[in-house]
């Protein structure tokens, strides 16, 4: 009786590893993530700040109000442009 019941475990322990097995080559490694394009406005007094996020390491942050009148700052991967114009590092912290 003792041989019957270890065959019996044994035959199943093999069919739940054999389960197990092929569970995980049919297993699929996930998608990463796509990027999705956001945008925040904030505003203070007459002063409007729009960042955006159209492209994956680029925020583009536009300022208007009557005295900034369409300022547009825009960081590409650590390299900051003034209206489409590269500004200069004068230092980094």
């Amino acid at each position: 009786m003792k041989v019957l019941i270890a065959l019996a475990l044994s035959f199943a322990l093999v069919f739940t590893l054999r389960t197990v097995a092929s569970a995980d080559q049919d297993d699929a490694t996930p998608k990463p993530t796509q990027f999705r394009p956001w945008q925040e406005v904030w505003q203070w007094n007459d002063i409007r700040l729009t960042v955006t996020g159209r492209a994956p390491f680029e925020i583009e942050y536009d300022l208007g109000g009557t005295i900034w009148g369409g300022s547009r700052f825009t960081v590409v991967e650590r390299q900051l442009y003034f209206n489409g114009h590269p500004c200069l590092r004068l230092a980094a912290y």
